[in-house]
């Protein structure tokens, strides 16, 4: 069976799926970045000192305020990367036993979870459920792969109102490497049964760029800030501005 006309733009691309990354492209970024970073600061400082906030902020990429580094750790690093490096900071600034750093480090990230409201932390792009909604209905196999853990995309996928119609969900729990290798990519399309070019990838950043061109999918991305189309055309394949620019055939 072939695959299922997409338009990309103005493009015609054959596939039979479609996976989106979260975070950037169906939610925006930066409002979720700033809301949850202000929750781990505190939880960060609390046990570092106060004193200590011009740290946390070099180190996660914020470079004032609502303004955060789009190649930096907040943006691209995983959870699991993220309380490796805020364990390091507990080392190197209060030099306390490594097991001790890391378990504070996950307490850091665990404490704000838990104070997370996800309506007032995601706000849905433009598209979003409506896109996905559509390929779905037409028979393109759909999906997410995202940096962000199980739980809290599955529960970002409820506020769309498309968890129960997924295809799959592909986050770096599952996988040896998170992005940018292509592992998720081929865990995907191992569920699908499909080859790796029948996917298209949508994503906002260099590594969801990369692990698409990496597992040899097909790599969209869509443009979110002054700058980001230069950074993204590298790797992509097709630059969209909006979600709606993804459509099925007439």
């Amino acid at each position: 069976m072939g695959g299922k006309s997409l338009w990309i733009g103005d493009t015609k691309v054959e596939a039979k799926a479609v996976g989106f990354d979260k975070d950037g492209t169906l939610f925006d970024a930066v409002a979720f970045w700033v809301y949850i970073d202000t929750l781990r600061k505190q939880q960060f400082l609390n046990l570092a000192g106060e004193e200590h906030e011009e740290q946390w902020e070099k180190l996660m990429g914020i470079r004032g305020a609502g303004e955060v580094d789009h190649n930096g750790v907040l943006a691209v690093a995983t959870t699991l990367e993220e309380i490796i490096l805020t364990a390091g900071a507990f080392y190197q600034l209060k030099g306390w036993p490594w097991t001790e750093c890391k378990a504070k480090a996950e307490s850091v990230f665990r404490l704000a979870d838990e104070n997370t409201m996800l309506d007032q932390a995601f706000q849905a792009k433009e598209g979003a459920s409506e896109v996905i909604r559509s390929l779905l209905d037409e028979g393109i196999r759909t999906g997410i792969l995202t940096s962000d853990k199980w739980t809290r995309a599955e529960q970002c996928m409820d506020l769309l109102g498309v968890k129960e119609r997924l295809d799959f969900l592909i986050t770096p729990e599952q996988v040896e490497k998170g992005k940018p290798s292509p592992d998720m990519v081929f865990k995907a399309c191992e569920q699908l049964g499909i080859s790796p070019h029948e996917l298209v990838v949508v994503g906002d950043s260099v590594v969801d760029m990369k692990m698409a061109k990496a597992a040899g999918s097909i790599a969209v991305g869509i443009v979110t800030y002054d700058g980001s189309r230069e950074v993204l055309s590298e790797d992509a394949d097709f630059l969209i501005d909006s979600l709606l620019e993804i459509r099925t055939s007439s």
